[in-house]
């Protein structure tokens, strides 16, 4: 039986964060924290990318890592999650319309992946319209941008991006309720395919 990463946690932990929803989600919404709503946007609206990332997930004194393959197109978000040694854990594949997710019967919340992954890599004009409850704050020095979600004041995510382009980008994902971090480093700066 494969042991699938911790950052699989993340989306699970996502979700407890949201607590007793007040409000019913919107089609093609997802929550995140306790009212706020993402609704995704479709792959034409995000930029173009085709990376492997070493990502890194730290919780609970724990640190796990695996690969993640990404890739964006004007049709499809794909990602792929695998071990250290090559092997296949999940894939997540969203048209615009709906998630797909192998293997079907994984315990993923691709809904709250695939939001982080919008609120780390779209245009902030392109998201302020799709949040609900909450807001979004942008930081540049450099390099490096800093992203911050809020719900009513209270810092509900933090994304750091640094690097030129997506695909040499590393990313960082603070979700400080839940005491989760998750690195993204890509292969090529993290020293070569392990």
């Amino acid at each position: 039986m494969k042991r699938l990463p911790r950052l699989l946690l993340l989306p699970i932990l996502v979700m407890l964060m949201a607590g007793c929803a007040s409000a019913p989600v919107a089609p093609g919404c997802t929550r995140i924290g306790h009212d706020g709503q993402f609704c995704l946007l479709p792959p034409s609206s995000l930029p173009s990318v085709s990376a492997m990332h070493l990502v890194t997930v730290q919780h609970d004194g724990r640190t796990d890592s695996f690969m993640g393959q990404l890739q964006v197109d004007s049709h499809a978000l794909r990602l792929a999650g695998l071990s250290l040694f090559g092997t296949s854990l999940f894939a997540l594949d969203y048209d615009g319309h709906a998630i797909h997710k192998q293997p079907e019967q994984i315990n993923l919340h691709g809904e709250l992946l695939i939001s982080m992954l919008e609120l780390a890599l779209a245009d902030p004009a392109a998201l302020q319209p799709r949040l609900h409850n909450l807001t979004l704050t942008l930081a540049q020095n450099g390099t490096t941008q800093t992203r911050q979600l809020f719900e009513h004041g209270h810092l509900i995510a933090r994304i750091e991006k640094t690097g030129d382009t997506l695909s040499e980008a590393r990313i960082n994902i603070a979700i400080p309720l839940a005491k989760l971090v998750v690195s993204m480093t890509p292969l090529g700066a993290a020293g070569g395919s392990p």
